[in-house]
């Protein structure tokens, strides 16, 4: 896991609830939390080789190239940094190998879903509540994956494509920002 800002956010919430981390960052200092969290540091250079449960590229995107795919020993790659495949043929080849792969626009959707029912003066309380949605949303896109034989990335990409029609037919003349709307019933990300 790299350890950028939410890199090392997450860290702290898994270190929290008791899990083993692996943790790296291109900064050296980034040693210091590593330490104050328990986990166990590795040089840059060894994070797609080390084995371990799951990889979560928090700081880098394009790293999953189809060279690293082919190196890594992880059962799922779980990626907050914006765009982790370098190219989209990557959840092809993640499949291929077994990995489970959760979309990164979906896994980071919480800061866009935060940011804006904010900015429209949506109670913190309901806010919360559609963040932690996207663990239902995650899991129907591995449900509709399963189901369809799409990767994972196909899958969301399809879920997303038909939630935003929803909403623009659902208000015309509004166009996909009524995704956000707080009074409407129209499907979400989270």
């Amino acid at each position: 896991m790299d350890l950028p800002a939410m890199g090392g956010r997450l860290a702290r919430m898994l270190a929290a609830d008791g899990a083993e981390l692996l943790v790296t960052d291109i900064d050296p200092v980034k040693q210091a939390l590593a330490a104050e969290l328990g986990a166990t540091w590795i040089e840059a250079d060894q994070a797609l080789v080390t084995e371990a449960d799951v990889l979560v590229p928090a700081g880098i995107g394009g790293i999953l190239t189809a060279e690293a795919i082919a190196v890594l020993t992880v059962t799922a790659v779980v990626g907050p940094a914006n765009n982790p495949l370098a190219h989209r043929s990557g959840a092809e080849e993640l499949a291929a190998r077994g990995i489970v792969y959760a979309p990164d626009f979906v896994v980071n959707a919480g800061g866009v879903i935060h940011l804006g029912l904010m900015a429209d003066g949506v109670d913190p309380s309901q806010i919360e509540a559609r963040v932690r949605g996207i663990g239902t949303t995650l899991t129907a896109v591995f449900a509709t994956a399963r189901d369809t034989g799409a990767t994972p990335l196909a899958a969301a990409e399809a879920i997303a494509q038909a939630r935003i029609a929803a909403a623009t037919a659902a208000a015309p003349g509004k166009g996909p920002s009524a995704v956000g709307d707080s009074d409407s019933d129209v499907p979400h990300l989270g």
